[in-house]
C-alpha cells in the first residue's frame, strides 16, 4: 500500500508504536506504519470486522463497547486488551480516535505491552508467595531461635556453676537447633531456586559489571563472618548483556555458595569479566578443595552423583548444577569449567554483548 506524505511521517514510520487510519465509509485501512504491519502480518485483513474476531473472547465484547461510545473528535485513550494469534496471546494498549470532519475516520495507535504485563503479574505472584512463605519461615524459625536465645542465656547466666555433663548437653541442644533453622532456610533457598525455572525468562539490557559487582559487594560486607576474602575484577565499567537479572543472579549466586562451601577459611573466592570478541566472560574462581576428576563429566547432569557435603556440614542441592545450565542456555549462554582437586575450581559464562 503506498503511503501517503504528511507531517511527521518520517518519525510515525520509526515509531515501535502501530499508527493506523481506517476509513469507516470505505471499510478499509488508509494508512498503516512499518509497526503495524509488522505485527499483524498477513492477519492485517481490510475490513475491520475479521480484525476484531482476533481479539480474546473475554476482551471482545468490552472493546466493542468502546468503540460503540466513541463520538467523533472523542478520545479512547489506554484501552488495554487482548489479542491471539498463532495460538498466542498478545496484550495490547490502544488509543483511538474517531476524526471529527468527515469523511469519518479511526485513527490511532497501539502499543504491545505483553512483557511489561505478564512480568508485572509474575512480580505480583511471587511477592506475594514469598511474603506467605516468609511468614510461614519467621513462625517456625521463633521456635529453634527461641529455644537458641533461652539455652544461651542459661549459659551466660549459671555457666560457671554447671557441670562439664550439663553443659555440653546444652551445647548440643543449641547446635541441633541451629542446625534446624538452618535447615528450614535452606529448603526454602532450595524451593523457590527449583521453582524459578517455571517462569518465562523476561530479558533486559543489563549493565552486567554493576550487577555482578553489587553481588560481591554482599558477599564482601560477610567476609569477617565467612572467613573468606571476595574479589571483583573487571578493567570495564560497562558492558551490556540480554539477561532475565532475577534468573540469571540467581545462577551466579548458587555458583558462589558452592564455592563457600567448598573453600576452607582464608580462601578467596572472585569474580572475574573479560570479553573476547562480541563474547562476554564470567569467570567465578575459588581456592577450594577442587572437584575430583571422578564427577567432572557428569557435574551438569540431571540428578548427578557429584553432589557433596561443605566443609562446614552444608547439606547438597542435587539438582543446582543442572538448572544453572539450563538457565545458562536460556540466554544463549555457554558454562563450563576446570577443576583440580586441591587447586580450586573456575566456572565460566560466555554471553553474547549487546550494544
Amino acid at each position: 500500500m503506498p503511503k501517503p506524505s504528511f507531517p511527521l511521517q518520517d518519525l510515525i514510520e520509526r515509531e515501535s508504536r502501530s499508527y493506523f487510519s481506517y476509513s469507516l465509509k470505505e471499510q478499509r485501512f488508509l494508512y498503516k506504519n512499518k509497526s503495524f504491519e509488522a505485527f499483524l502480518a498477513e492477519h492485517a485483513s481490510p475490513d475491520l470486522t475479521q480484525l476484531l474476531l482476533l481479539i480474546h473472547d473475554e476482551d471482545r465484547e468490552y472493546v466493542r463497547k468502546v468503540y460503540q461510545s466513541l463520538g467523533p473528535g472523542n478520545v479512547a485513550e489506554r484501552i488495554e486488551f487482548r489479542l491471539v494469534m498463532e495460538q498466542r496471546t498478545y496484550y495490547l494498549n490502544l488509543t483511538a480516535v474517531i476524526t471529527a470532519e468527515k469523511p469519518r475516520c479511526l485513527i490511532g495507535h497501539f502499543e504491545d505491552v505483553t512483557e511489561e504485563i505478564v512480568h508485572t503479574k509474575n512480580l505480583i505472584e511471587y511477592t506475594n508467595k514469598k511474603n506467605a512463605v516468609l511468614n510461614i519461615i519467621s513462625h517456625d524459625l521463633a521456635g529453634p531461635l527461641g529455644t537458641i536465645q533461652m539455652l544461651s542465656s542459661l549459659l551466660q547466666g549459671k555457666g560457671n556453676s554447671l557441670n562439664p555433663d550439663k553443659m555440653q548437653q546444652i551445647l548440643t541442644m543449641i547446635e541441633t537447633n541451629a542446625k534446624r533453622g538452618i535447615k528450614m532456610i535452606q529448603e526454602f533457598i532450595k524451593k523457590e531456586f527449583l521453582e524459578s525455572i517455571g517462569v518465562e525468562v523476561q530479558k533486559q539490557r543489563i549493565n552486567i559489571v554493576k550487577g555482578l559487582e553489587e553481588i560481591i559487594a554482599e558477599y564482601k560486607s560477610s567476609e569477617l563472618h565467612l572467613h573468606l576474602r571476595f574479589e571483583f575484577n573487571c578493567p570495564f565499567t560497562e558492558i551490556f548483556v540480554m539477561i532475565d537479572p532475577t534468573k540469571f543472579y540467581q545462577a551466579v549466586n548458587n555458583l558462589i555458595s558452592n564455592s563457600i562451601k567448598f573453600t576452607p577459611d582464608k580462601g578467596v573466592i572472585s569474580i572475574n569479566i573479560s570479553r573476547e570478541a562480541n563474547k562476554v566472560i564470567i569467570e567465578i574462581a575459588d581456592t577450594g578443595i577442587g572437584i575430583p576428576k571422578k564427577f567432572h563429566d557428569k557435574l551438569f547432569d540431571k540428578f548427578n552423583v557429584a553432589g557433596r557435603t561443605g566443609l562446614r556440614g552444608e547439606s547438597s542441592v542435587g539438582l543446582g548444577m543442572s538448572i544453572i545450565k539450563t538457565i545458562i542456555e536460556w540466554h544463549n549462554g555457554k558454562i563450563w569449567f576446570t577443576s583440580e582437586e586441591n587447586k580450586g575450581s573456575n566456572f565460566f559464562i560466555e554471553l553474547d554483548e549487546c550494544d
